[in-house]
Order: structure tokens, then C-alpha cells, then sequence
């Protein structure tokens, strides 16, 4: 039972009711008793990327176990569950790391008609570095940056491509827009 200064009392209908009392979802497997605690912001991303449900019954049911991948879990809201520093730090990244994204992806839409070369296409590459396992795709993109100019194909944009697909391929959360 939920219950937040009158805005939410009983069980949550959506995973956005969660939100509204900075809710996390814990998965208990009932076969190994394996316990994980879900970012929510997370978990809605996800849930959308792959074009999923939000109401919370068809969470709760379709939540599968981490560990051992069983169908026999126990799926429930904890408000107030995001205190967690790590989890924070998690979000602070990826945040960081998507921005970083879209000033890349609008230097990658305008490099065929100006200059993109600018301290805000490198500052963004310069945030990217540490998601990345060596500089050859940020270096390509710059360079494709340089040399794109006025080419039909636009080599920056494939570039970003690549970017993207080697983060999400790493694990990283990678807005849906960039995917």
C-alpha cells in the first residue's frame, strides 16, 4: 500500500505512479530467491524501447528473474527507493553520456551544410571517451566532421552511428532517439 501527501494510495496503476513518490521496482525470484532492485527510470526506458506495457500488473507479471531467468517472481513497488548513491552516480552518467549524444547527433545533422568543428562537438567527444573502449570512433567521427562538408551522404551522421551502436552494444543506456 502506497500512501505520499494524497497524491497516490493503494497499489500503482502505471510505473509513472511510482515516479511520483521516487519509487524503485524490486524483483524477488521465488526459485532462487535472488533479490534485485530496478532503477525506475530505467526500467521505463526500457519498457518503451522494447514497446512494452506500463501498467503495473503487466509488470508484475512480466518481470522475469535476473539470476536464473524464471517466470516465478514477486514484483514489487518500493517508494522512496532511489536513495541509493550508486544509482544516482548510474543515472548522472548516463544523463551526461545522452547529452553528450545529442550534441553529436546535431553536429552529425548540420556537418554537411557548415562547420561543426566547433568546442561543443569536442566537448562532447571529450564526455564520450570513457564509455567508449578506444578513441578510433570519436577521432573517425571528428574527422568525418572535417571532411563532410558539402558530401551528399553525410559521413559524420554514419559515424554517430557507430558511436551509438558500440555504447548500447557495451551495455550503456543509450536513449531511444539515438538507437
Amino acid at each position: 500500500m502506497f500512501l505520499h501527501a494524497s497524491r497516490m494510495v493503494g497499489p500503482p496503476k502505471t510505473l509513472q505512479d511510482l515516479r511520483r513518490v521516487e519509487g524503485s521496482v524490486r524483483v524477488t525470484c521465488r526459485a532462487c530467491k535472488a533479490v534485485k532492485r530496478h532503477d525506475l527510470e530505467e526500467l521505463i526506458i526500457d519498457r518503451r524501447f522494447r514497446r512494452l506495457s506500463m501498467e503495473w500488473e503487466a509488470v508484475r507479471h512480466g518481470m522475469p528473474c535476473h539470476e536464473c531467468g524464471a517466470n516465478d517472481t514477486r514484483v514489487d513497488g518500493v517508494p522512496f527507493g532511489q536513495d541509493d548513491l550508486e544509482r544516482r552516480a548510474r543515472r548522472s552518467r548516463a544523463l551526461l553520456m545522452n547529452l553528450a549524444l545529442a550534441v553529436l547527433d546535431d553536429a552529425s545533422r548540420r556537418a554537411r551544410d557548415e562547420d561543426v568543428c566547433v568546442p561543443a562537438t569536442r566537448l562532447a567527444l571529450r564526455v564520450l571517451r570513457p564509455y567508449l573502449p578506444d578513441r578510433e570512433l570519436l577521432v573517425t567521427f571528428w574527422t568525418a566532421a572535417e571532411t563532410g562538408r558539402g558530401k551528399p551522404h553525410g559521413p559524420a551522421l554514419q559515424a554517430m552511428r557507430w558511436i551509438v551502436t558500440k555504447l548500447v552494444d557495451a551495455g550503456h543506456p543509450v536513449w531511444a532517439e539515438f538507437r
